[in-house]
């Protein structure tokens, strides 16, 4: 630490005398400064980490590097459009982006051009806002006809795009991550453009397209001429074992940790609670760099089963608390509904949703709708749908919410219409 640096924190210190809390917060900032860490690599143990392995990939990989090397052969072709699915945390990302990352260092070795965009439609969030980041990964914007951040028609700035790849001859592969998204909000517009530009484009370039879905149902929201461009060839990714989860975290372990840093026990915990349920690799891997910073801030020697517990009650809190804040108004109302019921069924849920609507001055979505957000919110984990079989009077579902309420009122207290309805 510098001198200058040295002198303003003594300065900013003095400044804080008055806070009882300052020498609590340099007590933390001490032991963390003197203790030993457990990680070595903590970006190992991040979302974007992509290993120079990906253990029980090995297939998925060659299939895709097959489909994908025809942009290298002396007279380049259109590598076929790609469709990946599987559940989350089934390596499809990582997959894409070893395979892509070595693509492009071979092609630069041969001297071949390609250009690879690759556009996360979640984070994008619009089908105009991927429109305008392909635009900046190829280049355009640096031209006179730009696709701007805003004021242009979805047309007219696919339009731009297209001409620019024509006009320069480009190779490009576009790839998609959570495609199913872009579908899901948008409609399938966006992707008819592009399964078909290359018929207008002829020898002036080409576009492939590799879409990746967390939804094997997927195919079956596309227009059929969309769904026949787009899925030349498919790939599934099957859920990892919890054996497989083990081993995939043993390798991880090696590069992330220092050697002893996590107990065999907590490995195996960790593989078991993501393998129970999804086989969600990036769900066991998150669960360990949670249960190692639990243990390193509670100055442990190593990372153990109580740790690894202690994560996963964290990770559920923090996902459901950031879930609900981030819920649209009416799923938001719903959910407050569903814990003001006593039976628990449909109906009544509806009528204290509608309500609450009225209260809030909002029209209440239809009860066919209404459904569909409970559906969702029972996926998430948010909520439990159980059928009550009632004899002859038949069957009715009874609807509980599975968060705590202690969560939900967390989430709402700072919202300015519903934090009211919260008892």
């Amino acid at each position: 630490m510098s001198v200058k640096a040295t002198l303003t924190n003594k300065t900013f210190r003095k400044e804080r005398q008055g806070c009882g809390c300052t020498s609590d917060i340099d007590n933390i900032f001490d032991r963390a400064a003197s203790g030993k860490s457990l990680v070595k690599s903590r970006q190992a143990l991040t979302i974007d980490y992509v290993p120079d392995r990906l253990p029980f990939r090995d297939e998925e990989a060659r299939g895709l590097a097959e489909t994908l090397s025809t942009v290298l052969k002396k007279e380049p072709g259109r590598p076929s459009n790609l469709l990946l699915f599987g559940k989350p945390g089934t390596g499809k990302t990582a997959v894409v982006k070893s395979v892509v990352d070595r693509l492009i260092k071979k092609a630069g070795e041969l001297g071949v051009e390609i250009t690879v965009p690759v556009i996360n439609a979640k984070l994008a969030n619009s089908a105009y806002k991927i429109l305008y980041e392909i635009a900046e990964n190829l280049g355009i914007n640096r031209q006179e006809k730009k696709v701007h951040f805003t004021g242009l028609s979805m047309g007219e700035a696919t339009d731009r795009i297209l001409q620019f790849i024509q006009k320069n001859k480009m190779h490009v592969i576009l790839v998609i991550d959570e495609i199913d998204s872009l579908v899901d909000k948008n409609g399938d517009d966006v992707l008819y453009s592009f399964t078909r530009a290359n018929e207008r484009m002829a020898k002036g370039g080409f576009i492939t397209l590799i879409g990746i879905s967390n939804s094997l149902t997927f195919k079956d929201k596309l227009d059929p001429r969309v769904r026949s461009s787009l899925s030349e060839e498919e790939m599934v990714f099957n859920s990892y074992s919890v054996e497989q989860l083990r081993q995939i975290l043993a390798e991880r372990i090696k590069i992330a940790f220092n050697e002893g840093a996590v107990t065999d026990a907590a490995t195996n915990l960790c593989a078991a609670l993501a393998g129970r349920e999804h086989g969600d690799a990036r769900m066991a891997i998150n669960l360990l760099r949670v249960a190692a910073e639990l243990a390193e801030r509670a100055h442990a020697a190593k990372v153990e089963e109580k740790h690894v517990r202690a994560a996963q009650e964290k990770i559920e809190k923090d996902e459901n608390l950031d879930f609900i804040q981030n819920a649209t108004l009416h799923e938001k109302l719903v959910l407050v509904a569903i814990t003001r019921s006593k039976n628990g069924n449909t109906g009544e849920v509806y009528e204290i949703y509608s309500s609450l609507c009225r209260q809030a001055d909002h029209d209440p979505l239809t009860q066919r709708r209404m459904t569909q957000i409970i559906s969702r919110m029972d996926q998430l984990g948010l909520i439990s749908t159980d059928i009550i079989n009632q004899g002859r009077y038949g069957r009715s579902q009874k609807i509980k919410a599975t968060v705590p309420l202690a969560t939900i009122k967390a989430a709402l207290k700072d919202d300015p219409v519903l934090s009211e309805f919260i008892d």
